[in-house]
């Protein structure tokens, strides 16, 4: 899990959709799935474009129902009502090929400038923090309960059978001996993800998307992410609904290798890092975790909180939430 040593620098003639004044924090190797030429090629090669949309996000927190909302959109928006989504879905290897995530790409054999690029806006997946994010396009990050966060995180990655985690005894061991939520050196944590979204708040550039809301107000989210991706089917209520009748996780589960990163690919043209990490493990969980953390897990996640975000004014993970989804509504809904 070290870092290694990046030559990504921010560009002189970088487009301000972030403001001029926040952070920027160069891309080491962020993580160990990726092989360093697919990094490089990401930060070097990978140009983004104003209207581009960057589902930027802490990993288990809603990467893939958004990823997958934004596509269904400007499927939609493209092909109309009618269109035959399932065979499009299965003309498909993976939801990679539509949706790049530029520093995975090259390990597994597409190229983020080209691919995807039939539909407007383009959308990327990127699990950077917005200090390393690449500037000059649009951005929707999420949040989602930490502990939550854990357990599903825990879970994926289990599912994978990445060697690391099956040597852990439980999920607490997974949070307090691992840098997959509490971050390390070259690696932020997630707190370091929600200072930044905090920071970035009222930026017109950047969506911050509640999980929890997501999933319990799905059509209210489906407006706003189509009116923050430029698409004209705010009002249009069919629209609405047949995109929040695709994003089930029981609809969403029969397509649920379109989600998986192509291991067979990736294993055949032998460039990724760690391989057992783009081992296929499910992405849209369909039963809930049963798994507790126990007091020494919960009383880390508390301090971490109370540390990093207290001061910000959020003294619960509830208060932060809250703020978002008023503000999202006095935002999109007016």
């Amino acid at each position: 899990m070290s870092a290694a040593p990046s030559t990504h620098k921010k560009k002189e003639d970088d487009v301000p959709s972030l403001p001029p004044d926040f952070p920027f924090i160069p891309i080491g190797h962020p993580d160990t799935m990726m092989s360093k030429e697919s990094v490089r090629r990401a930060v070097e090669e990978f140009q983004v474009q104003p209207t581009d949309i960057m589902v930027a996000t802490f990993s288990k927190t809603g990467t893939t129902l958004v990823t997958w909302l934004c596509h269904l959109l400007r499927l939609i928006a493209k092909e109309g009502i009618d269109y035959d989504f399932p065979a499009h879905f299965e003309a498909i290897e993976t939801l990679y090929q539509v949706v790049p995530w530029p520093l995975l790409s090259w390990d597994i054999g597409y190229d983020p400038n080209v691919d995807g690029s039939q539909y407007t806006p383009r959308v990327f997946k990127s699990h950077l923090r917005m200090a390393s994010i690449y500037r000059g396009c649009k951005y929707i990050v999420t949040i989602r309960d930490p502990a939550k966060t854990v357990l599903s995180f825990y879970n994926f990655l289990l599912a994978k059978q990445v060697p690391l985690v099956l040597e852990l005894k439980d999920v607490s061991q997974f949070l307090l001996e691992t840098p997959f939520v509490q971050g390390r050196p070259g690696r932020a944590s997630i707190w370091d993800y929600y200072q930044e979204y905090h920071a970035l708040r009222d930026c017109p550039s950047v969506l911050v998307l509640v999980y929890e809301d997501v999933v319990q107000n799905m059509p209210a989210n489906i407006r706003r992410i189509a009116t923050f991706m430029g698409l004209s089917i705010h009002n249009n209520t069919a629209i609405v609904d047949k995109v929040a009748s695709m994003s089930t996780k029981q609809y969403m589960a029969q397509y649920v290798t379109l989600f998986d990163e192509p291991y067979e690919r990736a294993k055949q043209l032998g460039r990724a890092g760690d391989l057992s990490q783009l081992a296929p493990g499910p992405k849209v969980a369909t039963q809930t975790h049963t798994q507790q953390l126990n007091d020494t897990a919960k009383t880390v996640l508390q301090e971490k909180w109370n540390q990093s975000m207290e001061p910000l004014g959020y003294k619960t993970y509830d208060e932060f939430a809250a703020y978002f989804v008023q503000q999202n509504q006095q935002r999109w809904d007016t």
